[in-house]
C-alpha cells in the first residue's frame, strides 16, 4: 500500500477508537465525576494499550517495509533502489577466488618437461608412409647401380602391409609406384588426409665406402656441415616457393610436433641399430640427428626421415638388393613405430629419458 493509503487507514482505527471511546463515556451516570488516576484502568485502558501498539507497529513496518514505487515515480524509486543495493554489495568481503596466472605461466606446458600428447591423451589413427625419391629422381645409385628409390618403395610398401595388418591403423603411401611426386606433394598429400604420423624411407650414399651407418632425422637445425649437404640433396625438388617455405617455418613452434617426432626417432633408431647390428657387426650407430628436411618441415604430423641403409658399401647394397633383407628392415621399423604407438596407450611418464640403450646425437 502506498503512504496515502496507510494515512487514511490509520485515521480510520483512531476514528472508531475515538467513538468507542465516547458511546462509553455517554453510558456513564450524569453528574459523575471523572478522578485522575496515575493508571489507566478498565475498557479504557484496553483501548489506551491498541492504540500505542499500533502506533508503534507504524513506526517498526514503515522503517523495515520494501519501497514501494508509485506510478508518477517508479523510474527514479527504482534507480536509487538499485544504486543502494549495489553500493550495499560493494562493500560485503566476497570470497578469495585466488589470482589469476598471467598469460606468460601457461608457457611451461608442452617445455620439454611434459608431453602434451599424454597431457592431452591424443592418440593415433592414420599413418603416411613416404618411400623416398621414385620417377624421374632416383635418389642414391649403389656401386652395382641399385637405386634408392626402389629399395624405399618395396621396403614402404612391406612396412604399409605390416602396420595394417592386426593395429587397426589406416596407413597410406605417398606413392605406391615409380611415380615422380615433389616434396610438396608429398607433404600435402599426408596433410589432406589428416595423418597423425609421417615416415619418410631413404638410403643412404657416404663417401667412405667402409661406412655403414643407420641414422634417424626428426625436423631441427643441422648438427654439422654434413647434415647440411645431406638436407641439400634431400631437399631437391621441393616445389615450394621461399615466401611458403618461411610460412611453413613460422609454424615450427608446435611443440607437440617437435616433441612427437623426437621419440618416434629413438624409437625407430633403436629398433634399426639394435637388430641390424645383430646380423652385421659392420653397421655403425650414428643416432638420432636433427636436420631441415624439407618434407618434415611441410609435414604437419609428428614425423621422421629413416636411413635405413647405404649403397655406397658393396655389402649393405647386396643386403638391400635381397626381399629378406629387406622385409628384416621393415620389420626393424616396424617395431620401432610399435614401441612408440604402445607407449602412448600405455601414457606412460618418463618422457625425456631415450627408451632403452638407443644412442642419440645431442641436439
Amino acid at each position: 500500500m502506498n503512504d496515502r493509503r496507510f494515512n487514511n487507514d490509520r485515521a480510520h482505527i483512531l476514528r472508531e477508537i475515538y467513538e468507542d471511546n465516547v458511546r462509553i463515556r455517554d453510558r456513564q451516570p450524569r453528574g459523575s465525576s471523572y478522578t485522575a488516576h496515575p493508571y489507566v484502568t478498565g475498557v479504557s485502558g484496553v483501548f489506551v494499550f491498541i492504540v500505542a501498539v499500533l502506533l508503534a507497529a507504524n513506526y517498526v513496518f514503515r522503517d523495515s517495509a520494501p519501497p514501494v514505487l508509485s506510478t508518477e515515480s517508479s523510474s527514479d524509486q527504482l534507480r536509487s533502489t538499485v544504486l543502494r543495493t549495489n553500493q550495499n554489495v560493494a562493500t560485503e568481503v566476497m570470497p578469495d577466488e585466488g589470482d589469476i596466472p598471467a598469460a606468460s605461466a601457461y608457457a611451461a606446458i608442452g617445455d620439454g618437461t611434459s608431453s602434451l600428447v599424454s597431457l592431452f591423451d591424443l592418440g593415433v589413427r592414420t599413418i603416411v608412409i613416404d618411400a623416398g625419391h621414385g620417377g624421374r629422381d632416383p635418389g642414391a645409385i649403389g656401386i652395382s647401380g641399385v637405386q634408392e628409390k626402389d629399395i624405399t618403395l618395396d621396403v614402404a610398401e612391406r612396412l604399409r602391409r605390416r602396420l595394417a595388418h592386426g593395429y587397426g591403423y589406416q596407413v597410406l603411401m605417398t606413392r605406391s609406384t615409380d611415380s615422380t611426386i615433389s616434396l610438396r606433394g608429398r607433404a600435402e598429400f599426408a596433410n589432406d588426409r589428416n595423418a597423425d604420423l609421417f615416415v619418410s624411407i631413404h638410403v643412404n650414399s657416404i663417401p667412405d665406402d667402409r661406412v655403414v651407418p643407420l641414422e634417424t632425422y626428426y625436423y631441427g637445425p643441422p648438427a654439422d656441415r654434413s647434415v647440411l649437404r645431406r638436407a641439400e640433396l634431400e631437399n631437391q625438388n621441393s616445389d615450394y616457393s621461399v615466401a611458403e617455405f618461411n610460412r611453413m617455418l613460422q609454424g615450427l613452434g608446435d611443440r607437440i610436433k617437435l616433441q612427437e617426432s623426437r621419440k618416434i626417432a629413438r624409437y625407430v633408431q633403436r629398433s634399426l641399430y639394435g637388430n641390424a647390428h645383430e646380423q652385421n657387426d659392420a653397421i655403425q650407430n650414428w643416432g638420432v640427428k636433427t636436420a631441415p628436411f624439407v618434407v618434415l618441415v611441410g609435414a604437419n604430423a609428428p614425423g621422421i626421415l629413416a636411413e635405413i641403409g647405404v649403397v655406397s658399401n658393396r655389402d649393405s647394397e647386396a643386403r638391400l638388393t635381397t626381399p629378406e633383407y629387406r622385409e628384416q628392415i621393415a620389420m626393424f621399423l616396424e617395431e620401432g613405430i610399435v614401441n612408440y604407438l604402445t607407449e602412448l596407450a600405455q601414457n606412460e611418464v618418463s618422457h625425456n629419458t631415450p627408451p632403452g640403450n638407443a644412442t642419440e646425437e645431442e641436439d
